[in-house]
């Protein structure tokens, strides 16, 4: 089988990566941390606890034929002091990455993982070829990283393309996140104090987009340079996310809408347009995020 390392994959992304495509492809997981029991269950992927922005990946592994680095802090917090971190974190792995692979022969793809937010609070549907405008740290630092990965492609031919996911919710992520804290509250009946949640988003199943994931992989040579937003294609309001939910756990929680103010340019309907992935990988999209949401609830 195809040889798979996964950068950065023991985290919430990585472990739905593993999960849906173990059986398609060796899987090799390099993180800072590796959650052992998670991986009880899965005894055939290879794991390495490594710091990727000090130490580099040992030469005598088996090189891979896939490459996805999911290595970032991931923050809504724009907190200008945070620079710093995510800068060495996020360009610094990159580059690393780039040195120690640069030479690979086998090396068929390597995908650098954007942000969304990269768009800013321009009219949506974002494409690929817009004029980006970063309203936060996270998502400058996205496109610092974007844009390097594509120079690499362009100026020395390292196999690089760039996923700009649409906002990702599933299994094994994070409680503080907005899906997994709504959930959890409504299922104890708690109070939820929330913005006037009318803001829309483009949500996308784990399961749903590691699909597409496997898409990008299987066409890698029609993907190499690129850009390619992975979503629904579709927006859907906060309040209608909590509604939804609300409904099909039968919860008695009280939502108040408008306890928590907006946050500083929110963009109020961040809608990715997946015309180019449907293109270029032949692949038509048609997720059901209100039932993926159900099914989330339920487990």
């Amino acid at each position: 089988m195809k040889r798979l390392f996964l950068i950065g994959g023991s985290g919430f992304i990585g472990k739905n990566i593993v999960e849906n495509l173990y059986r398609d492809y060796d899987i090799v997981v390099f993180d800072r941390f590796i959650d052992k029991e998670y991986f009880e269950q899965y005894t055939m992927v290879e794991k390495y606890e490594i710091n990727l922005i000090e130490d580099s990946i040992d030469k005598n592994i088996e090189p891979p034929d896939y490459i996805i680095n999911l290595a970032s802090i991931v923050t809504a917090d724009r907190d200008l002091d945070l620079f710093d971190d995510m800068i060495s974190t996020n360009l610094k792995i990159l580059m690393n990455l780039y040195k120690r692979f640069k030479d690979c022969k086998t090396l068929k793809l390597f995908i650098q993982f954007g942000t969304s937010e990269e768009y800013g609070c321009v009219p949506s549907p974002y494409k690929e070829n817009m004029r980006e405008y970063p309203d936060s740290p996270y998502a400058l630092v996205k496109q610092l990283t974007v844009n390097t990965a594509l120079m690499l492609y362009r100026n020395y031919s390292f196999p690089t393309m760039v996923v700009r996911p649409g906002n990702l919710f599933g299994k094994y992520q994070n409680i503080n996140k907005f899906i997994p804290y709504v959930i959890s509250s409504l299922k104890a009946n708690k109070e939820l104090n929330v913005t006037p949640c009318e803001q829309k988003r483009d949500f996308i199943y784990a399961d749903d987009f590691v699909y597409c994931i496997s898409k990008i992989l299987e066409n890698y040579n029609n993907v190499k340079g690129e850009i390619l937003n992975v979503s629904s294609g579709e927006s859907i309001s906060l309040k209608e996310i909590i509604e939804t939910l609300k409904t099909e756990l039968n919860s008695c929680s009280k939502i108040n809408y408008g306890a928590v103010p907006y946050r500083e340019n929110e963009a109020m309907d961040l809608k990715c347009s997946i015309e180019k992935f449907e293109t270029l990988t032949s692949c038509s999209v048609n997720f059901d995020t209100k039932q993926r949401l159900k099914d989330l609830a339920k487990q």
